[in-house]
């Protein structure tokens, strides 16, 4: 099997993608974009990129993707981010700093507190920050990256975990052309848009949730791309988009709002 995922060797997508499965074929791409187009191109069976961070919150990108894309959600990964400082010598010695923007935020406590006033440097990603401190080997050079780049780059650790919150993890979701396998412990994604404003409008869409006992796990709005105003809602819920209460709710919400269904899928939590 071939799946396509956010690259170079040695980001969290890296990571997500072995800790589903290490015994693939490994397309790397650049984009989120990107992976959506290699599996809606069938030059991979399925693609994984991140959709939700517990410190940064949601990845637009892959929204603005699940909407453009006839794909399906299929399954979802949920990993911890635990992110480390490398280099060639002491915390003392660095003057310059490769981090990748989102993890600069993720860390921007450590660092202010231990490496203030060192010249950052942002990268395009966490791989690449740990491929320069590899080719560079300079002892006033560091950078933060995964574990699993620390293996690929071969990187010496100066301090593990310097992530702010102890509880960050990140949510990615894997994407296919067919639908998930059925489980016992499901979730399913939707997203909707309405076709005309009205007052208690958010109010009416959660209720025909609720007047059904559905449990939803996740809403939040997206700008539409559209005019000033419009938002798509993005809505996780517990079961599978086959159970009766769940299709009865959708039949009911096609009334009056435009709905996508992102796909049901095996949850983990």
């Amino acid at each position: 099997m071939k799946i396509a995922t956010l690259g170079p060797a040695g980001t969290f997508s890296h990571e997500a993608l072995l800790k589903r499965d290490r015994k693939v074929e490994i397309i790397f791409k650049n984009t989120v974009w990107d992976v959506f187009e290699a599996v809606d191109n069938d030059e991979a069976e399925e693609g994984i990129v991140p959709i939700e961070n517990s410190v940064s919150g949601s990845i637009g990108l892959t929204l603005d993707a699940l909407m453009e894309f006839k794909l399906n959600i299929i399954g979802e990964i949920i990993l911890p981010v635990k992110h480390n400082l490398v280099g060639y010598d002491g915390i003392k010695d660095i003057k310059v700093l490769y981090v990748h923007p989102v993890t600069y935020e993720q860390c921007e406590k450590f660092i202010r507190k231990n490496i203030n006033g060192v010249k950052v440097i942002q990268t395009s990603s966490n791989a690449a920050s740990a491929e320069i401190i590899s080719k560079e080997k300079d002892k006033t050079k560091a950078a933060i990256v995964p574990r699993e780049a620390i293996e690929i780059y071969k990187l010496k650790v100066i301090k593990n975990d310097i992530q702010d919150n102890k509880f960050n993890v990140t949510r990615f979701v894997v994407l296919s052309k067919s639908d998930g396998k059925k489980s016992s412990r499901e979730r399913t994604s939707i997203a909707i848009y309405p076709q005309a404003d009205k007052p208690g409008l958010l109010y009416s869409l959660l209720g025909i949730f609720a007047k059904r006992n559905i449990n939803l796990t996740k809403i939040e709005s997206r700008p539409s791309k559209g005019k000033l105003g419009d938002y798509i809602f993005f809505i996780d819920m517990q079961g599978n988009k086959e159970d009766e209460k769940i299709k009865e709710a959708f039949k009911i919400i096609e009334e009056d709002f435009f709905l996508k269904v992102l796909g049901s899928y095996p949850r983990e939590y």
